[in-house]
């Protein structure tokens, strides 16, 4: 990946990023996303889900994909895509380097106000269902698997539920019934991320206590 503008600004990126043997402008300012020639103001997204992939070819480390999907308010998606190579340290740094302050970007305009929604949702006495998660005043009722053929659902109060990020997924489980395990992946699950920001804010100084006593949070 190679950074155009002579500095990284810490509310705006420019860089030229890699797909294979292509190269890719990446723009993304106070007002929106570019990329491949195509611009998506923030106003226009309502979702978004993003990660990253280790690939392996024969066991041998090939590239480091990195994936941001946005759901515009009109449904059409817009894909961001870029790599490093695998055995490319330079290749890696960069990659690295700049993930987290395109995360930290949308944070700022995407992501945190999706949380707020969210938030006020529950507030309201509402319900927000991400994933194989939804969250209430009282707890989360969780949507897992039984033996890998039964499709299962449960509640469980905030005092019975453990939270935690595997290797691309989140999950919630059970404190008292380990065997009650739900699991969704950053992505393919539309707002997972923002959901895992209100799941770590609920946990917070017992936040999630706060809103099963019916107060505002």
């Amino acid at each position: 990946m190679e950074q155009t503008s002579s500095a990284l600004n810490p509310g705006t990126i420019d860089l030229v990023v890699k797909q294979g043997i292509f190269k890719n402008k990446l723009v993304i300012d106070r007002l929106g996303i570019e990329f491949k020639k195509r611009y998506v103001p923030f106003s226009d997204i309502e979702s978004l889900r993003y990660g990253v992939t280790n690939v392996y070819v024969n066991g041998i480390h090939t590239n480091v994909n990195y994936t941001f999907d946005f759901l515009e308010t009109n449904q059409k998606k817009f894909r961001v895509f870029f790599s490093a190579v695998g055995f490319s340290k330079k290749s890696k740094q960069e990659a690295a380097e700049h993930y987290p302050v395109i995360v930290d970007i949308l944070w700022k305009h995407i992501t945190s106000k999706i949380v707020n929604t969210m938030i006020q949702t529950l507030n309201s006495n509402g319900t927000v269902r991400v994933g194989n998660f939804e969250v209430g005043r009282k707890g989360i009722k969780v949507f897992y698997r039984k033996f890998f053929f039964f499709k299962r659902e449960i509640f469980l109060p905030w005092k019975d539920c453990l939270k935690g990020v595997g290797p691309g997924y989140f999950y919630i489980q059970s404190a008292s019934d380990k065997g009650i395990l739900a699991k969704s992946t950053f992505l393919s699950t539309w707002n997972l991320n923002a959901l895992h920001s209100l799941i770590n804010y609920l946990w917070e100084n017992g936040n999630c206590f706060k809103l099963e006593r019916g107060e505002k949070i």
